[in-house]
């Protein structure tokens, strides 16, 4: 095979040896993480918080479910251009980008880790006196930790994908810039090298994403 279009291992490894030996695989990796943990904390946060609410409130359910379901479905791809618009060519339509892709898969895990949730659990801490800040510390969210960190594994990968996207888009931050400007040069190994790490960011966070999971679902045995 060619090597403009397939790379040896050898030739690999050697090309992120030399790339992260002068810097620049190095800055554009940090750069990547932290547009990625910005984005998926976001998205964590309120989509967390979303989906509770739909979960409480059965009017925040009626007016919201249909929507977050709809847009869930919807190519996000198609709005680069919109988000690029609004917020420019910087780090915020990364972030927001990658925050909006991870948002809606967490939403719909929330609400399906508050199905979890036994009404008779409910009911018997109303009973020994529990407020609801209690009921929910004490036994809503120990209900919902197994299914909650298993969305947190979609939300990770959404945003992760969502992040790339735009950063290969712009061509100017982080380790999708770097892969686009290599994959244009026809640098084949070291263009490799640059997809290589980029994979092993999300591979990272959801070993400890899959550490915690395995560590909170230890209460069902």
């Amino acid at each position: 095979v060619a090597p403009l279009f397939m790379s040896y291992p050898s030739a690999i490894i050697r090309s992120a040896v030399e790339m992260s030996a002068d810097g620049e695989l190095l800055a554009a990796f940090l750069d990547s993480l932290k547009t990625l943990l910005l984005g998926f904390g976001i998205s964590a946060v309120l989509g967390i918080a979303w989906g509770v609410a739909i979960g409480r409130y059965r009017a925040i359910e009626a007016v919201s479910d249909w929507l977050v379901n709809a847009l869930y479905a919807t190519p996000l791809v198609a709005i680069i251009p919109l988000v690029i618009l609004w917020f420019g060519i910087a780090q915020t339509p990364v972030i927001v980008f990658g925050a909006l892709s991870g948002f809606f898969p967490m939403v719909i895990n929330v609400t399906t880790a508050g199905n979890e949730v036994k009404p008779n659990q409910v009911l018997l801490a109303k009973a020994m006196g529990f407020g609801p800040l209690q009921i929910f510390c004490k036994v809503t969210l120990p209900a919902m930790l197994p299914v909650l960190v298993s969305g947190l594994f979609y939300a990770c990968n959404a945003s992760m994908m969502g992040v790339f996207i735009v950063e290969l888009a712009l061509a100017r931050h982080g380790l999708g810039a770097v892969v686009h400007d290599l994959a244009v040069t026809f640098q084949t190994a070291d263009m490799y090298a640059a997809v290589l790490l980029t994979a092993s960011i999300t591979v990272a966070v959801n070993m400890a994403l899959w550490y915690a999971a395995r560590y909170f679902g230890r209460w069902r045995s």
